[in-house]
């Protein structure tokens, strides 16, 4: 199989970041599980470091940021804003939220997302849940202006992950095109931008 599925693009990914590494179809094949726990993020120590789930509504991702209100529905967004968020991914075909109550990522893909983008906000969530993981073990400051920081630094990584290894990926074989990271039909938004913010 030459397509990035979630635990390909696990396997895949994790060693670019570690330490630089291309693996081929034939390198992932033989490291992959036949049962694989759905929406786990797996770095290259075999450890579950996260889940993550893509394709969700903007709604879960709220709800994953939040907590309602029981009588009035209304959401407290607690950690941070969802104009942070959208400032963050501007530029991106995505969003990507991410809980430390539960090392969850969640992926919103805006309208007409490319499948390569899709692999990319997965490889972005398993670097960040691989900090986040780094950052426990030390107890660091996880604060939602640290988390920020965070998605920032883990979205220009995986920037340049793409930008050096994308054309490397496809050389060794792997098909870039084909979106093999969903598991069922997920959902898509528009944003619009108003001029002058």
């Amino acid at each position: 199989m030459r397509c990035l599925n979630r635990q390909r693009a696990n396997l895949v990914f994790g060693h670019l970041f570690q330490n630089g590494t291309v693996l081929s179809p034939a390198d992932v094949s033989s490291q992959e599980r036949i049962f694989e726990t759905d929406g786990a993020l797996r770095w290259t120590d075999d450890s579950v470091i996260g889940r993550c789930k893509i394709g969700i509504s903007l709604n879960l991702l709220l709800n994953h940021m939040g907590r309602r209100h029981k009588r009035t529905g209304s959401l407290d967004l607690h950690a941070m804003k969802l104009s942070d968020l959208t400032d963050i991914f501007a530029d991106e075909q995505y969003i990507l939220g991410f809980s430390d109550a539960d090392y969850e990522a969640s992926i919103v893909l805006k309208e007409g997302c490319a499948p390569v983008n899709q692999l990319k906000a997965w490889a972005q969530a398993l670097l960040l849940a691989q900090r986040v993981r780094s950052q426990s073990l030390e107890q660091d400051d996880a604060s939602p202006g640290r988390r920020l920081a965070d998605l920032r630094r883990t979205l220009k990584d995986a920037n340049e992950v793409f930008d050096k290894y994308a054309k490397v990926l496809e050389g060794e074989g792997w098909d870039l095109d084909v979106a093999a990271l969903e598991t069922r039909a997920g959902s898509r938004i528009q944003l619009e931008t108003r001029k002058g913010r």
